[in-house]
């Protein structure tokens, strides 16, 4: 088991590595060959309470029982199941999240030492800067989630500040940030990171701000016939205002 994630002292050559505990793989509980439904989520906390969020669409293909796939300490997958899943879902945006029950003592425990303190989510009305390196992490396609476990982790940019599109999997209007590069399958609700680095000319890498935000979570991929595409992004200023309505906070 990974001890707490030192949040505030991970360095920019480790910080990648000590997000991933807080990536978690998510499946159906009853597998049922290639029409399995998977999809990522990610662990967010608020004092002593546990959320697992994941995009609405992903918490509606998996129901009330699937699995949590997460790695070990030797790398080896955990897997723990929650006794009932009672999803919240996002009136406006693609997100939903539900509570670890405290009465599951060891499952809570585990979870907690996992996840992102809520104030690393980024609750400010800004999207994040296009100079800046983001981090996206997931299972797409279920890979990295079997033997040795470990979320695959892509680095992009924005391309885009907040902007107005359908969403894919109800239509609606919804606002996105898009990303330079596009999603893959399995990586619906998945994390996107900015890990506090940045670029300067010249090619030289250095750190110029101090730590790490979620900016949002993976909704999909826009693309058109010419083989262009973005991954869209919610914000996560949406993931802020429904786990703080959840756990009923001003």
């Amino acid at each position: 088991m990974f001890n707490s994630i030192i949040w505030a002292q991970a360095t920019p050559q480790g910080v990648i590595d000590g997000l991933a505990p807080c990536v978690i793989f998510l499946i159906q509980e009853v597998q049922i060959g290639k029409d399995t439904k998977s999809g990522t989520g990610f662990l967010v906390r608020t004092e002593e309470k546990v959320f697992l969020v994941t995009a609405a669409h992903v918490a509606q293909a998996l129901g009330s029982k699937c699995k949590l796939v997460m790695p070990g300490a030797d790398g080896k997958a955990i897997t723990a199941m929650a006794s009932s899943i009672k999803w919240i879902v996002s009136d406006s945006a693609d997100v939903a999240l539900f509570q670890i029950n405290e009465d599951e003592a060891n499952l809570h425990k585990m979870l907690l030492n996992r996840s992102v303190p809520l104030h690393l989510l980024s609750g400010r009305p800004l999207p994040p800067s296009r100079d800046v390196p983001l981090a996206v992490m997931g299972y797409p396609l279920g890979l990295g989630a079997t033997g040795y476990v470990s979320p695959l982790s892509l680095e992009t940019k924005a391309a885009s500040g907040f902007i107005t599109l359908r969403r894919f999997d109800n239509r609606k209007m919804a606002t996105f940030i898009l990303l330079q590069d596009p999603s893959i399958g399995g990586l619906s609700g998945g994390p996107v990171f900015d890990t506090g680095k940045s670029y300067f000319a010249g090619g030289r890498k250095m750190t110029v701000r101090e730590g790490v935000s979620v900016v949002g979570l993976i909704h999909g991929v826009i693309s058109d016939k010419t083989g262009g595409k973005f991954a869209a992004v919610v914000p996560a200023t949406e993931i802020v205002n429904l786990i703080r309505s959840a756990a009923k906070i001003q």
